[in-house]
C-alpha cells in the first residue's frame, strides 16, 4: 500500500473515530453546561458549526471558544490553556467539545478560536491539508504515539517488534491476544490494520475499553505475565509502569507526532498576548505524562493546578516571555 494511501486511511480513522475512545456523534458540546448540544451532522468538515456567538472580531469581553475531544491529554492542556489565559492574561475562556473534524472546520471558519489536539504531520494530515490556509499553526506543545505496548520485563531480544507476534511460540507467551480498547476506536481499527499487515493468523484482538485494557495491564504486571496491548503516549500508564512500544517497521500505527495548537486567522491581531503565549505553550512529554498519571489518580482541575504552582519559572515564560522565577 502507498505511504499516500496508508496516511489517508490512518487519517480517517483516527478522526474520525478518535484517537483512543468510542465515536462521538457530530455534535458539539458546551462543557461549562455539562450537557450536549443540538447535533449538526455527520459529515466531518462540511457540518457541525458551534452554535453562533456574533461575529469574532476583537471583543475583549467575548470568551475565546476553545475546543476540545474527551481525551485525557486534551482535557488537561485544554485546561491548562484556559486557567493560564483568563487568570495571567486576563481573557475569558470558554472550552467547547466538538468531534475533532468539526475543530479543524471550526477554527478555519472563525466559529471555534483556537484548538489544541491537531496531531501531526500524519495522523490528522487529511484535516490539516484542507484547512492549512485558512488557520495559524502555533507550533507542537508536545508528543504523541500509537502502537502496542509490552511491559519491560518482557525479553527485548525474542519481542522487539510487531513482527515478532508472528512467531508461534511468541504468540503463545501472549495468550495469543492484543488486549485492546474500544471496539469503534481508531486504535483499535489500527490494531485490525496491524494484524492484517503483519499476517498475524495466530493472535487476536480483544475489545474492551481504555479501563479494561489497564486493568488487564496492571494484573499482567502484578504476575508478571507477558502481555500486549494497544496503546498511546501520552498517557499515564507510562508514569506508573516500565513499558516500552513494540517497533512497527511497517508503520501500521505511524511514528512519533506532535500536537499542534491552532488558531482561526485574526486571532494574532485581537489577542496578540494569547497568539504569543501559544507560540510559547510548550510542556515536556514526561512532566505531561506525570500530570496525566496525577489526573487519574485525582482530578484534572487539581492536577493542572498542582502543574502551574510547582512550574513558576516556565509558566511566567509561557505567558510573558521573561525567563526567571516569578
Amino acid at each position: 500500500m502507498s505511504n499516500n494511501r496508508l496516511w489517508s486511511r490512518r487519517a480517517a480513522l483516527l478522526g474520525g473515530l478518535g484517537l483512543a475512545g468510542a465515536s462521538m456523534a457530530s455534535m458539539v458540546q458546551l462543557s461549562g453546561r455539562g450537557r450536549p448540544g443540538p447535533a449538526t451532522g455527520n459529515d466531518g468538515l462540511t457540518a457541525g458549526r458551534p452554535e453562533p456567538e456574533g461575529e469574532r472580531g476583537n471583543q475583549p469581553d467575548r470568551p475565546l471558544r476553545l475546543g476540545w475531544s474527551p481525551w485525557a491529554d486534551a482535557d488537561v492542556i485544554s485546561l491548562m490553556a484556559k486557567e493560564l489565559i483568563e487568570t495571567r492574561l486576563g481573557q475569558p475562556v470558554q472550552r467547547v467539545m466538538a468531534d475533532i473534524g468539526i475543530q479543524y472546520a471550526s477554527v478555519a471558519r472563525g466559529d471555534l478560536d483556537l484548538m489544541l489536539m491537531a496531531w501531526l504531520p500524519l495522523t490528522h494530515r487529511d484535516y490539516w491539508v484542507r484547512v492549512r490556509d485558512r488557520v495559524v499553526d502555533f507550533g507542537p506543545m508536545y508528543s504523541g504515539r500509537l502502537g502496542w505496548v509490552v511491559p519491560d520485563y518482557v525479553d527485548a531480544a525474542s519481542v522487539s517488534s510487531i513482527s515478532d507476534l508472528g512467531k508461534p511460540e511468541i504468540a503463545a507467551r501472549f495468550n495469543n491476544q492484543v488486549q485492546g480498547i474500544d471496539p469503534g476506536s481508531g486504535l483499535n481499527q489500527l490494531s485490525e490494520v496491524a494484524l492484517r499487515d503483519y499476517n498475524l493468523t495466530t493472535m487476536k484482538l480483544v475489545a474492551s475499553s481504555s479501563a479494561a485494557m489497564t486493568a488487564v495491564l496492571d494484573q499482567a504486571i502484578r504476575d508478571q505475565r507477558w502481555v500486549v496491548v494497544t496503546s498511546w503516549m501520552p498517557h499515564w500508564m507510562f508514569a506508573r509502569y516500565k513499558l516500552r512500544f513494540l517497533d512497527d517497521p511497517l508503520l501500521a500505527f505511524g511514528g512519533v507526532e506532535w500536537i499542534h495548537a491552532l488558531g482561526r486567522t485574526g486571532l494574532s491581531r485581537s489577542t496578540p498576548a494569547v497568539a504569543d503565549f501559544l507560540t510559547r505553550f510548550r510542556i515536556p512529554d514526561r512532566e505531561l505524562t506525570s500530570t496525566l498519571l496525577q489526573a487519574h489518580r485525582g482530578n484534572a482541575e487539581e492536577a493542572v493546578q498542582a502543574y502551574i504552582n510547582n512550574h513558576p519559572e516556565r509558566v511566567k515564560y509561557w505567558t510573558t516571555g521573561e525567563i526567571g522565577a516569578g
